[in-house]
């Protein structure tokens, strides 16, 4: 019997596509193409995540790799990316319907501590029991070990929990710990339908 419901955060509640803000971040193409390139494909993008580096060290780290003149640009995206965030209003709805049946929910995501600044903007979050990043956990999906946390840190029956990833591969590892994954493609419809059958 499924008690809970877990979602991931990119593309799943919010929009999370680095093109679209970086444009939103400078109007220069080379200088999105640079804030792309050297901070959200960066290695440590990836351990701000894992929360094994602090934004200062993440951000002297950059410095040594990229051009002096685009270090102003790397420091202001770098502190303020997340301000262009956008919510799926479709969502909001599902998730206050969910919360409305009794079922517990949760977030389950890949992102950095500074994250927690923007939960207050974010109407769904509001209906979530709690919330599991990965920075506070020094884990990152797909690795099992956080599926694993993630289910002992809230008392959680892998068995009773959906959940929904935008990435195959998390939905996998999700699988293999015994949690029934859903491969979110965008369409709420679609979800909606596979929770009814589910539920």
């Amino acid at each position: 019997m499924i008690k809970n419901i877990v979602f991931d955060m990119g593309n799943v509640i919010l929009r999370w596509d680095p093109e679209y803000i970086a444009s939103r971040l400078s109007n220069n193409l080379d200088e999105q193409k640079i804030i792309i390139k050297e901070l959200f494909n960066s290695e440590q993008w990836q351990m701000l995540d894992q929360g094994t580096i602090s934004l200062d060290e993440a951000l002297q780290q950059i410095y040594l790799i990229t051009d002096g003149q685009y270090h102003d640009l790397l420091k202001y995206s770098l502190y303020h990316w997340y301000d262009y965030l956008e919510v799926f209003d479709d969502m909001v709805p599902l998730v206050k319907e969910l919360k409305q049946q009794g079922y517990k929910i949760y977030l389950l995501s890949n992102c950095g501590l500074q994250i927690k600044d923007y939960f207050h903007k974010v109407t769904a979050f509001k209906y979530f029991d709690d919330f599991y990043v990965s920075a506070y956990n020094h884990l990152l999906k797909p690795d099992l070990q956080i599926y694993k946390h993630f289910l002992t840190k809230f008392n959680l029956k892998a068995k009773e929990c959906i959940f929904i990833d935008d990435i195959l591969v998390n939905v996998e590892g999700a699988n293999k710990v015994g949690m029934k994954g859903y491969l979110y493609d965008g369409d709420i419809n679609h979800l909606k339908s596979f929770l009814k059958k589910s539920l």
